[in-house]
Order: structure tokens, then sequence, then C-alpha cells
């Protein structure tokens, strides 16, 4: 490996390293934040129905749109971990090079299927954005942009992944292979 590839190697571990980093935060202020919220109006509907008999029309908007930001969200932070649900008995019982070409198959499966997800997303968000939540009036694709979001974190993390099996390097201690059991 020349010199200038090692550097380019090492800079893109550590934008890969970045990325990771802030992304896992971001994930979990945003998903932190939306599920404050949720609580926040329902914890206002419950009381303006208990203490003053009103409801509000608009409390149930809201609460799907953070709900639907926590869920995907919550999702995408699962990815980002790497804790997949998986079953591993006979994949750990296999010599390396085995075990390891079903890593990559594994990951280009996950990064099969978000890819489809997230262009469906996107072009469920494009049509969506020709209506109106009935209540608040908001754009309807406002309940896909989580989905979006979600699925391209996933995609780039799986890309990244795949890109340290394939060089050899291991993942972070925090993020173990799927095929590895702890």
């Amino acid at each position: 490996m020349t010199a200038r590839a090692a550097a380019t190697q090492a800079a893109l571990d550590r934008i890969s390293d970045a990325y990771l980093k802030v992304s896992r935060l971001l994930i979990q202020v945003v998903s932190i934040g939306m599920f404050a919220v949720m609580v926040a109006v329902n914890g206002l509907e419950i009381t303006g129905r208990g203490l003053f008999g009103t409801s509000f029309s608009w409390v149930q908007e809201i609460s799907i749109l953070a709900a639907m930001w926590v869920y995907f969200f919550a999702y995408a932070l699962i990815a980002k971990s790497d804790e997949y649900i998986r079953v591993d008995v006979i994949v750990r019982n296999l010599p390396a090079a085995p075990r390891r070409w079903l890593e990559v198959a594994g990951r280009l499966a996950i990064i099969a299927f978000h890819c489809v997800v997230f262009w469906f997303g996107v072009e469920t968000f494009r049509f969506l954005s020709l209506f109106k939540t009935s209540v608040l009036d908001w754009p309807e694709s406002l309940f896909v942009l989580p989905i979006v979001a979600s699925s391209a974190d996933i995609l780039l993390t799986e890309i990244i992944r795949l890109r340290r099996i394939l060089l050899g390097t291991q993942p972070p201690p925090a993020q173990s292979s799927p095929l590895e059991t702890e």
C-alpha cells in the first residue's frame, strides 16, 4: 500500500468514526426529544380531559408523528449498535473464511434491503407531499421523513461496516460483528 493510499484510508477511517459518533448522538437526541414531545402533548391531553373536560384535536397527529421518529430512530440506533436479532449457532462454528463471506453477504443483504426502504420512502414522501393533515394542515410527507432519514443512516452505517470487513479491520469494540457471540 502506498503512502497516499494509506493516508486516504486513514482519512476515510476518521471520517467514518466521526460520522458514527455524531450520528449516534443525533439519533439519541432526536429520539429522546420526540419522546418528550409525545409525553408532553399526551400529558396535556390527559390533564385537559381530566380537569377541564376538553380535548385537543391536534394531539393525535403530533403523537403519531413523534412516535414515528422514536420508532424508526430507535431502529437506526439498534443498527448503529449492531444489535440485530440473529441466530448464529452454526455460523460461529464455521471456519474463518466462510464466516467472513457470510458476514459480507449479510451486510450486502442489509444494504440492499435499506436501499429499497429508502427508495420507497423517497417516492412515498414525494407522493404524500401533495396532501395535508386533517387537523394541523401539515404536509402528510412529514410522517415518512423519519423512515427516509433512518434508512439513509442505516445505509451509511452498513456501508462503513462493509468497508471495514472487506479491508479486514476490526469494528470498534462497541460494535461487534453480527456473526460473533458475546
